[in-house]
């Protein structure tokens, strides 16, 4: 079956789109993969300095910081994922650390709670 130089071409366009397509996708995600990851690396700093003080204003002057709501959930996540990681790395010591520095006052005590009940009910 011979296809019309047409038929040839109509049959190209969508696998072109379809690779451009793809190029933007693979762009986009590479983007996004570099924002997290400076996003974990400066909250584990901040993390680092939380569990390494005696001080939990340490904490306190970090949230000094204005937040939007949905920045505010995006760090009480990564804390959140930080303590589970830490407890599955039985450091328990350092998990305890960071979630008694937190502030009484922050939601994030009762999702880490949660978290740490979850896990030790596993």
């Amino acid at each position: 079956m011979f296809l019309h130089r047409e038929d040839q071409e109509t049959s190209e366009v969508p696998t072109e789109s379809a690779q451009q397509h793809q190029t933007h996708l693979d762009s986009i995600f590479m983007l996004l993969e570099e924002n997290i990851l400076t996003f974990m690396k400066n909250e584990l700093k901040k993390i680092q300095k939380v569990v390494s003080s005696d001080y939990p204003e340490c904490l306190e002057k970090e949230e000094e910081e204005v937040l939007d709501e949905e920045q505010r959930r995006s760090r009480e996540a990564f804390v959140k994922i930080s303590v589970h990681f830490l407890r599955r790395m039985k450091q328990e010591d350092l998990a305890e650390r960071l979630q008694s520095n937190i502030p009484p006052d922050s939601s994030i005590v009762s999702i880490v709670g949660s978290m740490y009940a979850d896990h030790h009910a596993a």
